[in-house]
């Protein structure tokens, strides 16, 4: 796809130290009213409101309402990937790359709705391994089997299976975990199942019957998930 011009605005939307705050913490999918944004931003109430407008009017973020209430998230998954992409690039041209890269995100984290850091590109390995999914270039497709699988998941047999999994350079790892609705669909069994619990910022945390379902799939092949078993408890 060639680059389009017109990214400056956005560009110059998101070089604001408050407003960067503010979309770190809903670069993990979820929905967050103004107060708590701006006590995240360490700005007052009346700042935030002018900042979330410019996100809103950018098309960055969307607003919610629900009574007086107003709750915000990210517009689409589409800026999520941008935010983790742009983290990735200031992470390469560090110096210090271990100031960047936050040991509670390394291991496990949210990107959006998906699962990213070390074990979301060991479940992306896992996935293609086990023939459960196919990358050909840029192209990621579920395999019939991966769509079997996926049923465990959630119903993703209406889908079209070319529109399921994309690639998303992940930030710390530099190589690719996989986002799109089945990956979504994925992180989203793990949360409500309690097989991966929310921890500090994006962290998460592997329960022990998650990390049996890991294994299950054979990750422990790398003894990835024996590192981030390791990584949890230290965190706790």
């Amino acid at each position: 796809m060639p680059v389009q011009a017109g990214f400056a605005k956005v560009a110059a939307l998101l070089a604001d130290p408050a407003r960067e705050a503010m979309l770190v913490a809903l670069a993990d999918g979820r929905t967050l009213p103004a107060g708590e944004l701006a006590a995240i931003a360490g700005i007052t109430p009346q700042s935030a409101n002018g900042h979330l407008r410019k996100l809103v009017d950018g098309g960055v973020i969307s607003v919610w309402t629900q009574g007086r209430f107003r709750y915000f998230r990210l517009a689409n998954e589409q800026v999520g990937t941008a935010l983790e992409t742009l983290a990735g690039v200031t992470g390469a041209r560090s110096a210090d790359s271990a100031r960047v890269r936050p040991s509670h995100l390394v291991a496990a984290r949210c990107c959006y709705k998906h699962l990213a850091g070390r074990l979301g590109v060991a479940l992306a390995d896992a996935l293609v391994h086990r023939g459960y999914v196919c990358v050909n270039g840029n192209d990621v497709t579920l395999t019939d089997a991966g769509e079997q699988w996926m049923t465990t998941i959630a119903a993703v047999r209406s889908r079209s299976p070319h529109k399921q999994l994309r690639l998303c350079l992940d930030w710390t790892e530099r190589r690719f975990h996989f986002s799109g609705p089945a990956a979504n669909d994925i992180l989203r069994y793990l949360l409500d199942n309690r097989l991966m619990l929310r921890g500090a910022e994006r962290s998460l945390t592997v329960t022990p019957a998650g990390l049996a379902w890991f294994r299950k799939l054979g990750l422990n092949t790398a003894d990835t998930v024996t590192s981030i078993a390791k990584a949890d408890r230290v965190r706790r």
